[in-house]
């Protein structure tokens, strides 16, 4: 926190956190913003703020919609090994997505606004099955906001991977630009960060720092931050390479960071200069380009590969008395033999004593491990309680 940041400016933030509803906050974010002197040393807070402002704006103006209209709950419940939400302005082609790849049947039509809810689909792959789920759009053709827009975004946020779509035929740097926009307002981040930081808050300790990485900084200065802004007790657990403006982005901005994808729709309208244009662009944040269209075909295997890929996710199959199943358990990279137990029935792990492995993690098939071997995609595990 700024050092020459004014004390009614410091209770204003104290306020926020101690905030319950969504209108109080906004109220206090903006006492606050108004407190805080415009210069380069508040710069990046002030930013801060006003972004965790414009998100909690659109929360407010969800609760309203649903409290006024009670329509459709606007919800899909997860299946499958996980949940890719299709995010994108009208008639960019995710209906189009949804129909070649999933058993779904979404209304296509050459209107905007025709899809009007969450439609879910399932994807197939190599043995995985993953739910699509189309969202309403979240931008007009024009490229304002819709009336789905907070709504379509809250369900992209709680989803395991976001497939942003572009419209090849419509400016598709410019989409991708005010669709990141909006979900860095959101406090959705798609580029990942240097380091990953937890704040649980307590009732009772103090400020506790845990570092499992690197930190440039003290446990005085987190502590003098936190209390500045009104928490007086707290864990603050730090993954990775940080320094305390990124704890102080995560106090302000509760932000997250999202795997995702990006798809260029209506490929065959797209010039080779937006394609490379878009390809820049995303190299800033390390993400695919997935060149799609629906009139040839192009693009939905590699869709597919590049959904396996990002979700960072392995099969793995048991075997129980020499017979292996025929469905895998779908688990994150880096699980290991007590952590598949465990997935299975606690009482598996509680008893294990060991599992033999067939597969790419063991160098002798067969191979009796212990329980913190990791295992690979494709392993065949049978374990010994």
């Amino acid at each position: 926190m700024p050092t020459n940041l004014p004390a009614e400016a410091q209770k204003k933030l104290a306020e926020y956190q101690a905030a319950r509803r969504v209108e109080d906050k906004i109220r206090v974010l903006e006492e606050a913003l108004s407190l805080i002197p415009d210069h380069k040393g508040t710069e990046k807070m002030r930013r801060q703020l006003k972004s965790t402002l414009a998100k909690l704006r659109r929360e407010l103006e969800e609760q309203r919609s649903s409290r006024v209209t009670r329509q459709e709950t606007f919800y899909v419940r997860k299946e499958g090994a996980a949940q890719v939400t299709l995010l994108g302005a009208a008639n960019c082609g995710k209906s189009s997505l949804l129909a070649a790849l999933t058993n779904a049947k979404p209304q296509i039509a050459p209107y905007q606004l025709a899809t009007t809810k969450p439609t879910p689909g399932m994807m197939l792959y190599e043995g995985v099955e993953i739910q699509l789920v189309e969202l309403p759009a979240i931008l007009t053709e024009e490229l304002e906001e819709t009336a789905f827009t907070s709504r379509s975004i809250a369900l992209a946020r709680n989803s395991d991977l976001i497939a942003i779509m572009l419209d090849g035929s419509r400016e598709p740097l410019t989409q991708l630009n005010i669709i990141v926009d909006l979900l860095e307002s959101s406090g959705i981040s798609l580029k990942r960060k240097k380091a990953e930081i937890v704040i649980e808050k307590k009732d009772s300790g103090g400020i506790r720092l845990v570092v499992l990485g690197n930190f440039h900084g003290t446990q005085q200065e987190v502590k003098s931050l936190l209390q500045g802004m009104g928490i007086r007790h707290a864990v603050v657990k730090i993954y990775g390479d940080a320094d305390l403006d990124d704890v102080e982005e995560q106090v302000l901005r509760e932000a997250v960071y999202k795997k995702s994808i990006v798809v260029l729709g209506k490929a065959d309208l797209a010039s080779d200069s937006d394609v490379k244009m878009l390809r820049e662009r995303l190299a800033e944040f390390q993400l695919p380009l997935i060149v799609f269209s629906a009139l040839s075909g192009a693009g939905r295997e590699e869709f597919k590969q590049e959904i396996f890929r990002t979700l960072d996710i392995i099969r793995v199959y048991t075997q129980k008395d020499g017979v292996p199943s025929q469905k895998p358990i779908i688990v994150p990279r880096g699980t290991t033999v007590i952590e598949l137990a465990e997935t299975i029935h606690r009482d598996f792990a509680r008893n294990l004593r060991y599992a033999r492995v067939w597969g790419r993690s063991v160098k002798i098939q067969g191979q009796q491990v212990g329980p913190n071997h990791r295992l690979e995609d494709n392993d065949l595990v049978e374990l010994y309680v």
